[in-house]
């Protein structure tokens, strides 16, 4: 039985203004950046080889976080959004999933298989905006099951440890296309099975995925402030000066985040954060295995560099106290903490007020799972 907050996502359609949401023109300007030849999203497959389509999807992505994109999308979500989660605050996926579904992708090793937001992380708080930005129909569109049937086959599958092969039988069986044309998006939410079938239309079908994350609910691993971003939280987009300032950067194992995250894996975030916005950093730091009160991140914010990067504002104690002390010890040292994986900083007040709000907005799960 839906409760009020899945009513409006239940397989429903939502119609928008092709003209103030253009969000297919968008996305050729962006693809032409790279691919000057890509003139029409249909005939992507004749254009580009299948790596060449990777790259495509990259970069489009990656302008997801572009100012001119995020402030469409607000926009875009402050119109049609919380009429459907009874005005209830929410946040936005970061960065939009491009899909390119080209002809016969089955033969090259495209076909998206069968799933449900929650196998690949999305917690049950999470809505999904399905929108394509051409024509969707028959075997080039996404395939979805209903809410029970998709459920049912989810508890089937896990306790009776299907094949791929049946499980991907079941759900075609099972499942139906949705048909869609530009302006108009599809609403569902994370128990809804959905996948690919073979492409057999003759021409690329492109959408892009957009989530919003309910206050309140489950993320599951979606975290509020990296996957998700508030509306109106347009720092990614902007450009920052940080010529001759001191940086360092820290690595820790000391919250529930941060505790099997590999050093090789944190320092890669921290790095491609630096490179991003052009920081120059004296040395790695790090903080000792079960200090979990911090002792040396405190200790290099005394010695009042411009600023720390940080993997992520999770790496953070995750003892609420120590951490609001830590946060507040930087704004009085005047040092910087920038959390890469956020894409964000913490320099002042109203930084701290955000901080907060991230790390408190949502639960990781909330009770059990249908199949549970």
């Amino acid at each position: 039985m839906l409760n009020d907050l899945q009513t409006h996502w239940d397989n429903a359609t939502l119609d928008y203004d092709l003209g103030k949401y253009n969000f297919k023109q968008w996305a050729i300007d962006v693809i032409q950046e790279e691919f000057p030849q890509v003139k029409e999203l249909e005939k992507i497959h004749q254009l580009l080889k299948p790596n060449e389509v990777v790259k495509l999807q990259q970069h489009v992505q990656n302008a997801c976080s572009r100012k001119d994109f995020m402030e469409m999308f607000d926009a875009f979500t402050k119109e049609h959004i919380p009429s459907r989660i009874q005005n209830k605050r929410y946040m936005i996926q970061r960065q939009g999933t491009l899909r390119v579904v080209i002809p016969q992708q089955a033969k090259v090793g495209r076909r998206l298989h069968f799933h449900q937001g929650i196998f690949v992380g999305n917690g049950r708080g999470c809505r999904t905006i399905w929108t394509p930005l051409t024509k969707a129909e028959k075997s080039n569109t996404m395939w979805i099951m209903d809410l029970e049937k998709s459920r049912e086959v989810t508890k089937q599958f896990l306790e009776e440890k299907w094949d791929l092969e049946k499980f991907e039988a079941t759900c075609i069986q099972n499942s139906k296309p949705v048909e869609l044309v530009p302006g108009q998006s599809h609403l569902f939410f994370q128990e809804h099975i959905h996948g690919n079938i073979n492409n057999e239309e003759g021409y690329t079908r492109v959408s892009i995925d957009m989530r919003i994350l309910i206050e309140g609910e489950e993320y599951g691993r979606r975290l509020p402030g990296g996957f998700m971003r508030m509306p109106g939280d347009h720092k990614a987009g902007e450009e920052f000066d940080y010529t001759g300032k001191h940086f360092i950067t820290y690595a820790g194992w000391n919250s529930k985040f941060a505790k099997n995250i590999p050093l090789p894996m944190q320092r890669g975030t921290i790095e491609n954060y630096c490179k991003k916005y052009n920081i120059q950093y004296s040395s790695y730091e790090f903080e000792n295995e079960h200090c979990d009160w911090q002792p040396g991140l405190a200790h290099h914010i005394e010695q009042k560099p411009d600023g720390i990067v940080l993997a992520s504002m999770y790496a953070i104690t995750d003892d609420k106290k120590r951490r609001n002390e830590l946060l507040n010890l930087a704004l009085e040292n005047n040092v910087e903490l920038h959390f890469a994986n956020e894409l964000c900083f913490l320099k002042n007040k109203k930084d701290l007020e955000q901080i907060n709000d991230y790390l408190n907005f949502a639960v990781p799960k909330k009770g059990k799972h249908s199949w549970e």
